[in-house]
């Protein structure tokens, strides 16, 4: 495949008949030299023109009759955009084999909408010859809203309600505040954005979700992660197009407003509230008996609960002494009256317990709980 020693061109060497080049110079593809091939064929027919449309609140773009998610900035949703279209709408030309988008470069950065120009890089293969092109393509870029955002700003579209309440009437703002949190942070993206908006009641709020299977979802989660109960009712709200009927599920989450450190009853039971296991159980201290237990959520809704009037129970102690077999305190609500107690009824709640330090100290059945240090 190279010329002769007198000068001539063996039979097995091609020429480009365009610009002159051999294939001992260039690599060839069909009667072409590749350079030629790509100035007189193309790598590929592309499409000359696109159109992108994306929401103006999320970023979701149009394609193929649905709203997608982006994949980044806007800026890099569009561009992965047209390298999507562009690979399925590219054709190769006569004797290119396979091609691919390697990169796809704007004019100016994404700020609205307007006409854009890309720069798409093409890539093809004919045999073991790889050729490129860059191809100049013009997107018309609107802006627009999509459905799920138009249900959220119009509050439409729902078709489940998911209320959350507090066992104690009215929603606290603390517990508002970890409801909120747990919501923003530990739902998972594609359960958010079932929620197409939010209602504020004087006893707490409502999530509007737009179906049920979302909102039975999002309900068993909060209830698991706050030790809550759930109560389903359907409501029948008019008729769907071929006159079959249209409900609408409404999910009350009622929750303990409950706290870690609070001494609660538990059907009469005098309980203190440890922490919640990982299994979403309350483990508690039983104040009779001095044992730690775990209780199921269910059965501090069967057996029903309250927060526990502990100021007849409280005193203001102070640390005299810690013998061998007894916890030695004076009693400043009873003119420093010295009150002793078997060390093995003792629970000590706190980190520092030094001699001479005032506490505050829960009396329950002969045993005594130093809950906190005054002074």
């Amino acid at each position: 495949m190279v010329a002769s020693p007198d000068g001539r061109v063996t039979a097995m060497e091609k020429i480009c008949p365009r610009c002159g080049r051999r294939s001992s110079e260039v690599e060839f593809i069909g009667r072409l030299c590749k350079d030629c091939y790509v100035e007189v064929y193309s790598v590929a027919k592309v499409p000359e023109h696109l159109h992108y449309v994306f929401c103006r609140y999320c970023g979701r773009y149009k394609y193929q009759g649905g709203w997608n998610e982006p994949s980044g900035t806007l800026e890099e949703t569009l561009k992965d955009f047209i390298h999507l279209v562009v690979t399925k709408k590219a054709k190769p030309t006569r004797d290119i084999e396979e091609i691919w988008v390697e990169d796809v470069h704007l004019d100016r950065p994404l700020t609205g909408p307007g006409i854009y120009t890309a720069t798409v890089r093409i890539a093809g293969r004919s045999g073991d010859v790889v050729v490129r092109e860059d191809r100049v393509i013009k997107v018309k870029v609107d802006v627009g809203v999509c459905p799920d955002c138009t249900n959220k700003l119009t509050k439409r579209g729902y078709n489940a309600i998911v209320q959350i309440r507090s066992s104690e009437g009215r929603l606290s703002e603390d517990l508002r505040r970890r409801v909120e949190r747990f919501i923003n942070k530990d739902l998972s993206t594609v359960l958010r954005a079932t929620i197409i908006g939010t209602e504020e009641h004087k006893e707490g709020f409502d999530l509007l979700v737009n179906e049920p299977s979302s909102a039975r979802m999002i309900a068993s989660k909060i209830r698991q992660a706050f030790m809550g109960k759930t109560v389903e009712t359907w409501k029948l709200v008019g008729r769907k197009s071929d006159g079959s009927r249209k409900g609408r599920l409404t999910i009350l989450v009622r929750l303990p407003d409950i706290d870690v450190g609070e001494v609660i009853d538990v059907g009469g039971h005098p309980y203190l509230y440890l922490a919640q296991s990982r299994a979403g159980s309350p483990l508690m201290l039983d104040l009779e008996t001095g044992r730690e237990v775990s209780l199921k959520p269910d059965t501090l809704w069967d057996r029903g609960f309250r927060k526990r009037d502990t100021g007849p129970e409280t005193r203001r102690l102070i640390l005299l002494a810690r013998t061998g077999r007894k916890v030695i305190f004076l009693d400043e609500d009873l003119g420093y009256e010295k009150v002793e107690i078997p060390k093995e009824k003792v629970r000590v709640l706190i980190d520092n317990f030094e001699q001479g330090g005032v506490y505050e100290v829960l009396m329950v059945k002969g045993r005594a709980y130093v809950m906190r240090r005054i002074r």
